[in-house]
């Protein structure tokens, strides 16, 4: 219910902000989703590696460190726009219907990105313990690209479009 509340409201908002108004509905929804794939998975994997992994003395913490800094690297150009996007979207919420609603509109997307990536956390630590088994298998993937975007054919191209986008301004 909150993702077609912020879809709906982002489409409205976006349509009529000048950063926004060549996107078709269909491409503000997938840039939408795209945003919200890409923040939800770095808020994933900093809880995993950076805040429960990485807190572990030894070759555990250091392997999980290294796992999310090496992630970031390959990957934080195409955060970067997807952040800025649910900024510029809270923006032309606050410009077209008030402060208030445009501090609902950002607590609202926060709750939602949190709440997906505890659900995806419970994925990661299926016995609900972090265990340092679980965090080198989370380390090993991590390095491999498992949690790369480019994996993620659904979501890539249009984080891609918006990275270049970002680029070019």
């Amino acid at each position: 219910m909150m993702r077609k509340r912020w879809i709906g409201m982002a489409l409205a908002m976006s349509l009529g902000s000048t950063a926004a108004a060549a996107e078709t509905p269909v491409e503000t929804e997938a840039r939408n989703a795209a945003a919200g794939f890409a923040i939800t998975t770095s808020l994933t994997l900093l809880e995993a590696l950076g805040k429960q992994c990485g807190t572990y003395e030894g070759e555990a913490g250091s392997q999980a460190r290294v796992a999310l800094q090496s992630w970031q690297q390959r990957n934080h150009r195409y955060l970067e726009p997807s952040l800025q996007r649910v900024l510029m979207l809270t923006d032309a919420v606050t410009a077209a219907a008030g402060e208030a609603e445009g501090k609902a509109f950002a607590d609202a997307r926060k709750a939602e990105f949190t709440g997906a990536a505890t659900r995806a956390l419970r994925a990661m630590f299926p016995e609900g313990e972090v265990t340092t088994d679980a965090c080198a298998r989370i380390a090993t993937a991590t390095a491999g690209g498992a949690y790369d975007y480019r994996q993620h054919a659904e979501f890539f191209p249009t984080l891609q479009a918006m990275e270049h986008a970002g680029a070019r301004k």
